[in-house]
């Protein structure tokens, strides 16, 4: 637990938010709520808006985001956010994509990528400390964070499949500077991914069914070492209920939520560490509710 913030001395209110689009259902609100409860915030508040593709840099300048300290950063402006900051940190600078802002001291914007933290944690909290092979299914920027995330566990070869193979070029060249072996797989014979180490299934609701079908009309499929999927709800996801059926280890998105907000918390809020299991309980019990 980091420090409990003093509420001795009224300070001015801070504004921060959830930025994205879709963003109605978005669950970084209660994550980031049930921590500043848990830490003892009360002049903190947690919005959420939505903003759509290359209408980032108009909410900054000319919206609500001139009245915001800092920002979560969802699809589809994590590319947008990396490009408008002034300052990123080394996770954001190898990636190019940011799903964090932290306005500084000047008014500018700092860029930092936690999604990396957030995968590599929920993988290393079911067992997966230190995996020899990893896998990812799909492409797109929380693929590229899983190939980083996997790099960062210290895996020697990292499986891809994705149903457009030639969007995995940039998740191949993350792996190839890190002098980490990369094999594809077709996307039709993506059940070979189950024999890694950690897999990572990065792949929307409608992609996780069609591969779910395939696997589950196959015999004999591996049982990964750890397998996350990074959707939540509803929940089980269709890939997780599949690797459950086998026995496997299932980390869900909701905990890869928790970990990357934590150090959302912690960048915002000046803190050592932001209370994940409150967190996660909270989320979880947003999403019952709703069902």
């Amino acid at each position: 637990m980091g420090r409990r913030l003093s509420m001795s001395t009224p300070t001015a209110a801070r504004r921060f938010a959830v930025v994205g689009s879709p963003i109605a259902h978005s669950l970084s609100p209660v994550l980031h709520r049930a921590a500043y409860r848990g830490l003892g915030a009360r002049d903190v508040s947690y919005e959420r808006f939505e903003v759509g593709a290359g209408q980032l840099g108009v909410f900054l300048r000319e919206g609500p985001g001139r009245e915001l300290q800092g920002m979560s950063v969802t699809m589809p402006g994590k590319p947008e956010a990396f490009a408008l900051a002034a300052e990123a940190d080394h996770v954001s600078a190898r990636l190019g994509i940011s799903n964090t802002l932290i306005r500084r001291a000047d008014g500018r914007w700092r860029a930092e990528n936690h999604d990396v933290h957030g995968i590599a944690a929920s993988l290393r909290d079911h067992g997966a400390h230190a995996p020899g092979t990893g896998a990812v299914l799909g492409s797109g920027a929380t693929a590229l964070s899983a190939v980083a995330a996997l790099i960062d566990l210290g895996v020697s070869r990292i499986d891809l499949s994705a149903r457009s193979p030639h969007k995995l070029a940039p998740l191949r060249e993350l792996a190839a500077a890190a002098d980490v072996r990369v094999q594809l797989v077709d996307w039709d014979s993506s059940w070979q991914l189950l024999s890694a180490d950690a897999v990572v299934s990065a792949v929307a609701t409608e992609g996780a069914e069609h591969v779910a079908a395939r696997w589950t009309d196959r015999s004999g499929l591996a049982r990964p070492g750890v397998f996350l999927d990074v959707l939540y709800d509803p929940w089980p996801a269709p890939l997780a209920r599949v690797v459950t059926a086998l026995g496997g280890e299932v980390a869900d998105g909701l905990e890869m939520l928790a970990h990357q907000a934590d150090m959302q918390v912690r960048s915002m809020l000046g803190v050592g560490s932001a209370p994940v299991a409150q967190m996660l309980a909270a989320a979880r019990q947003a999403l019952a509710d709703r069902s």
